[in-house]
């Protein structure tokens, strides 16, 4: 119906009309479609400058992105330069830290052995006169209670010298500061010594003591019977101590016998009060005596066994214990020693290196120089010598005795160490670098420093022999006798 009103009403409008109409509306398409062209081109500009911005935006973004990264990165660098200088400074000031800990160290070590030998010097110098002259005057004495008052004195004298020799072989073992010499000995004549000195202390405690040597051991061994001694003397002291009823046995046994050596086992043996099995390891540490209770009952240091396994230790040997509480205790080790023919091999060599010559006693008149700046030490060393018929003379100092023997000659020097004006290292010294006969004259360093190396520097410097304060008569008589034997 619409359709054909429309077709009438077309039909009724005149052809101009139409043409019109039809023109118009062609105009209208062409306004519309140019005006959608240019409407649409807006757009996309729009479009394309708000993408274009996007874009700047995103791209300054991911620039300035960037640019942090790169600003992260320059400022992580530069931190782990930094961190790497401060590793480079703290490993600097570690370094350095060590090295001032090192100079303490090594200051309080020169300090500590400084004290060491001054402490013993000062401390031996005296009782080597109360020693000495304690068993000077117990040879000559009659009445039995003086007697009894000088061997009091006597021992408690030792007593002191064994506490500051533990303490000077403690401080030389832990440092590893310790050595052995090689000499001839009676292995009986050394067991017996023992047994001579303990036997009025098991008396006053009302105990028996005895020894038992076996007779294969050869009669002269080479050892350092002065470290056995000191080994033998601790472990029976210790076994009279802890002994209140019995007795204690020293033994030595031959367990094998070599071509140039043999090896002997001790045992010390008492029926004290034993060791605990959970005490019998821990006696050998330091300062160990069981519990406080025996500390208090017994006294002493704590090192004595401590320094007896070292001693047994640095000669191949292994210290053993056997004990039950109530019913007494046996320390026993085995120890080698040279035989007489490989003894005396090594002895030749070591004498020649130091001058010392073999030989029985010669019957002459000896004139001997004591350089000794001590009065009493002086006294007592005149009269050790004047008993045995030698000639004497005194110089307080190096420069006084250098004078001495210019104008006079002697046979021997015995020389103290520590002295003032000057020593006796520089008074050897000049000695030995005299040009006539007198430089070849045997000196015997006398003294008190006992620290390790002693001995070594002043064989090093010229001199022949070493004897250390306090020491015995009979130490003393066999040093001059075999010294004599130079002289021939």
């Amino acid at each position: 119906m619409f359709i054909s009103r429309l077709c009438q009403s077309l039909n009724d409008i005149p052809i101009s009309k139409k043409l019109y109409f039809i023109f118009g509306t062609i105009i209208l398409w062409m306004v519309a479609g140019l005006c959608a062209f240019l409407f649409s081109k807006v757009v996309v500009t729009i479009l394309t400058l708000s993408a274009g911005s996007m874009a700047v935006l995103v791209l300054v973004s991911i620039i300035r992105s960037f640019e942090r990264i790169e600003r992260t990165n320059s400022l992580s660098g530069h931190a782990e330069i930094v961190r790497g200088d401060q590793n480079l400074n703290e490993v600097d000031a570690l370094r350095i830290s060590l090295a001032k800990e090192q100079q303490r160290a090594e200051h309080y070590e020169r300090a500590k052995q400084y004290f060491l030998v001054n402490m013993s010097h000062e401390i031996r110098t005296p009782m080597n006169a109360i020693l000495g002259f304690g068993r000077y005057l117990q040879r000559s004495l009659k009445d039995p209670e003086d007697l009894d008052s000088v061997k009091m004195i006597i021992k408690s004298g030792e007593h002191l010298l064994t506490t500051l020799n533990d303490i000077l072989d403690f401080v030389n073992i832990d440092a590893g500061e310790i050595s052995f010499v090689c000499s001839p000995f009676n292995l009986k004549d050394t067991v017996q010594s023992i047994f001579m000195l303990k036997e009025s202390e098991a008396k006053i405690k009302q105990i028996e003591i005895s020894y038992s040597i076996d007779p294969e051991i050869p009669g002269v061994i080479y050892g350092d019977s002065v470290r056995l001694t000191q080994i033998l003397l601790s472990l029976t002291s210790n076994a009279i101590k802890f002994t209140e009823e019995g007795g204690v046995f020293i033994s030595a046994v031959l367990v094998s016998d070599h071509d140039d050596h043999v090896i002997v086992e001790f045992s010390v043996q008492d029926t004290g009060i034993g060791i605990d099995l959970d005490m019998q390891e821990k006696i050998f540490s330091p300062f160990e005596q069981g519990t406080n209770h025996m500390k208090r009952k017994f006294g002493g240091t704590g090192i004595g066994l401590s320094i007896v396994k070292h001693l047994i230790a640095l000669q191949d040997g292994v210290i053993q214990l056997k004990s039950k509480p109530g019913e007494g205790s046996e320390f026993y080790f085995r120890l080698p020693f040279l035989k007489a023919h490989a003894g005396k091999d090594l002895t030749k060599s070591q004498n020649k290196v130091h001058g010392l010559a073999e030989g029985a006693e010669i019957e002459k008149e000896v004139s001997i120089l004591i350089v000794e700046d001590n009065k009493i030490n002086q006294l007592l060393v005149i009269k050790l010598l004047e008993q045995r018929g030698y000639q004497t003379t005194v110089a307080e100092n190096g420069k006084i005795a250098l004078h001495k023997y210019s104008h006079t000659d002697f046979d021997i020097i015995l020389m103290d160490l520590q002295m003032p004006e000057m020593d006796g290292y520089e008074t050897t010294v000049h000695i030995r670098n005299m040009t006539s006969h007198k430089k070849d004259i045997p000196i015997v360093a006398m003294t008190a420093h006992t620290i390790k190396g002693e001995r070594e520097k002043c064989l090093a410097i010229g001199m022949n022999d070493y004897i250390s304060k306090p020491f015995h008569a009979e130490e003393l008589y066999e040093k001059i006798n075999m010294l004599i034997n130079t002289l021939v």
